[in-house]
């Protein structure tokens, strides 16, 4: 039971509704019932909508709904070269060159508001 709420506060029952008018003729040109089955020029039922359904995918083969995977095919000889252990990268020896000590720098706010690096003479 489907109860929706009407602008007014009445509720209604949308699920009922569908199964009280299913077999009601559709407005428009198309000859068909609210559950669309195919009707005459006399509002009887010639082809219901599961027969129309069947006979389009038996002259459709190509339009069948497929069951596919949407994991990826598992490659058996990449996990097995993933197992192996990676072989460790040499560490790099330290260089016998005296490392130069970069001054401090710090921020100074100018008037105008721009900033400049200065270097720090605080120490």
């Amino acid at each position: 039971m489907t109860g929706k709420k009407t602008n007014r506060g009445q509720s209604i029952d949308m699920a009922g509704l569908v199964l009280q008018n299913e077999t009601a003729v559709a407005v428009g040109n198309m000859k068909v019932n609210a559950r669309g089955d195919q009707l005459d020029a006399e509002g009887n039922i010639v082809k219901t909508k599961t027969e129309q359904a069947q006979a389009y995918y038996q002259n459709n083969p190509k339009a069948a709904v497929k069951t596919v995977s949407i994991k990826d095919a598992v490659d058996v000889s990449a996990t097995k070269t993933m197992e192996q252990p990676v072989a460790e990268k040499p560490k790099a020896q330290k260089s016998s060159k005296a490392k130069v000590k970069q001054p401090k720098m710090k921020e100074v706010e100018l008037p105008n508001g721009d900033i400049e690096l200065v270097e720090d003479t605080e120490e």
